[in-house]
């Protein structure tokens, strides 16, 4: 009665026979019920936004980490996390730090060490490296290369500022400490790499899960005797950022690098 006088409608018709709904309060009954699923769905999507299981991300790969982990990573986060809108972009690891202080995007995967001390870096484990050979070259003959047979090597790497600290880390764990042998040619990506390899500009480096996918005639891979030099492989962040998506990534990324070093381990 009390709702009744406030809307100044009549809802229910009381008699003897019990209580009935007018037009008036069954329409107001359809309405109730309308708002009250509105709000559990609205609850429900707040909770699933605060918990990261809805949303955005903004994540770019490197063009070298598009396979093996980093692909790993990206397919068991679309297929845990469906309703994230999940946006995906390809760069190289020093084009991501500049993205990631602009706020162009959320997280990238980079070589690591940054030595950034605005960005967080999540290590997930390091990559051997294979050696990129023309066909015909007289190490093409061995199944395993060692360090010391490609020192005085022309080299073909990648330019310095894609990624300065991978592209000294690796030069010393493959050539030891400087001076260096100098690098004969620069080109921006691994397929580039290699068809330059391929053409007998040098010789080349680069991550062995993309060379099970990169094939270009003329050039051959050989995996380096043991121990094998390796590049890492990291997500990287705003230390600001406060995103339950990034959040849920972060520890699924986790999960998988923990879960890759214990299979490499058995």
């Amino acid at each position: 009665k009390t709702l009744e006088r406030e809307l100044g409608v009549r809802l229910l018709d009381r008699n003897r026979r019990g209580v009935t709904l007018t037009v008036a309060g069954a329409a107001l009954l359809t309405e109730a019920r309308d708002l009250l699923a509105r709000a559990e769905r609205a609850e429900a999507s707040v909770r699933a936004l605060g918990a990261g299981e809805r949303g955005r991300l903004r994540l770019s790969l490197t063009r070298s980490l598009t396979g093996g982990i980093a692909g790993q990573i990206v397919s068991a986060y679309r297929e845990r996390y469906p309703e994230v809108e999940l946006d995906l972009a390809v760069g190289n690891t020093m084009m991501h730090v500049q993205q990631l202080h602009a706020g162009d995007i959320d997280v990238g995967f980079v070589r690591p060490p940054l030595n950034d001390p605005e960005l967080e870096e999540l290590p997930l484990g390091r990559e051997p490296m294979v050696c990129v050979l023309p066909k015909g070259h007289r190490l093409t003959r061995r199944s395993l290369v060692r360090r010391e047979d490609i020192r005085d090597e022309p080299l073909v790497w990648w330019p310095e500022e894609h990624g300065p600290g991978a592209w000294h880390d690796v030069r010393r764990d493959v050539y030891g400490d400087p001076p260096w042998p100098p690098i004969a040619r620069t080109e921006p990506e691994e397929e580039r790499i290699v068809s330059a390899v391929a053409e007998g500009a040098g010789i080349s480096l680069i991550m062995y899960e993309r060379s099970r996918s990169l094939r270009i005639p003329g050039a051959v891979y050989r995996r380096f005797a043991p121990p094998e030099p390796t590049m890492g492989i990291a997500l990287a962040w705003r230390r600001d950022t406060r995103l339950p998506t990034l959040d849920r990534l972060r520890q699924l990324a986790t999960a998988i690098a923990r879960a890759r070093e214990i299979e490499r381990a058995a």
